[in-house]
């Protein structure tokens, strides 16, 4: 197979949803749901770890970004169930460790050194997932403990739970 057969039958892949309108329904279906149920339970979760309405709206849009690409866009780059995986463990241990750095470096030093190094660990780890970022970023802004990882954790094994699960019905592959 040449190389703009493959390249052709790749965008086909990635763009049918434009082609087909039946196509991108389901997915849509799919993202809502799953979103709703993590919403549920990481609230469920949440609710005795959160200092206010902010930690927890960052983790949520965090996670409604990563389920768009997940079910949104399956052929992606970033939709890779490993790549999601090892971005979210680096985002949180970074993330974590920027927020203890806030009380020697101050804030912005923190931020800039947390969203450094997350970015540059993504892409040298081929762990591109953008949300992972705000996931990052949010520990050392709303000053998250290291129980604000188990929420990331159990936010993560949800999404990735529910892909598997689609991909062996073949719903969304």
């Amino acid at each position: 197979m040449k190389f703009a057969e493959k390249f052709d039958h790749a965008l086909y892949k990635r763009l049918r949803h434009k082609r087909n309108r039946k196509h991108i329904l389901l997915p849509t279906i799919i993202t809502t749901l799953s979103l709703l149920f993590l919403i549920f339970v990481l609230e469920t979760l949440n609710v005795g770890l959160r200092k206010d309405i902010g930690y927890s709206a960052i983790i949520f849009t965090s996670f409604a970004g990563s389920a768009f690409i997940m079910f949104m866009m399956p052929y992606s780059h970033a939709s890779n169930i490993r790549r999601m995986i090892k971005a979210y463990v680096i985002a949180g241990i970074f993330g974590e460790l920027g927020y203890l750095l806030t009380g020697v470096i101050g804030f912005y030093a923190a931020s800039a050194l947390t969203l450094f190094f997350v970015a540059l660990l993504l892409f040298e780890t081929d762990s591109a997932h953008p949300p992972a970022m705000g996931i990052a970023f949010a520990f050392v802004i709303f000053q998250v403990n290291f129980t604000g990882l188990f929420v990331v954790v159990v936010g993560v094994t949800i999404l990735v739970l529910i892909k598997v699960a689609l991909e062996k019905l073949g719903i969304n592959p």
